[in-house]
């Protein structure tokens, strides 16, 4: 019976997504990257920069992320109203680490 309750929440477990920090991706950017990871954040969109993209950041630190708008929140939010997004790392060597966010983002 616990073999056949585990084989059932085994699916949940195995895809339970990780929270991470803009300070931990920045430093695991080159693995993210090539693994594929969809990294979870919880931050804040404090800045339009153009288009697209916009500044993010958290308590560790800040980073430009690609936002397309069928992904931003269809409540309004501000600086203030903490988001939680899902976003793929794009690493390339001598130039910044940003997020491609590829879900929407969530503000509660």
């Amino acid at each position: 019976m616990k073999s056949l309750l585990l084989c059932l929440l085994l699916p949940f477990i195995a895809f339970q997504q990780r929270d991470y920090t803009i300070g931990e991706v920045m430093r695991n950017a080159r693995q993210l990257h090539n693994d594929s990871t969809t990294v979870q954040i919880t931050g804040y969109i404090t800045k339009k920069l153009r288009g697209s993209t916009y500044v993010f950041e958290d308590r560790t630190a800040e980073i430009e992320v690609n936002i397309d708008t069928r992904h931003l929140p269809h409540k309004p939010f501000n600086d203030k109203d903490a988001v939680v997004i899902k976003a793929c790392v794009e690493y390339e060597i001598n130039k910044p680490i940003t997020l491609k966010v590829n879900r929407p983002v969530i503000n509660d």
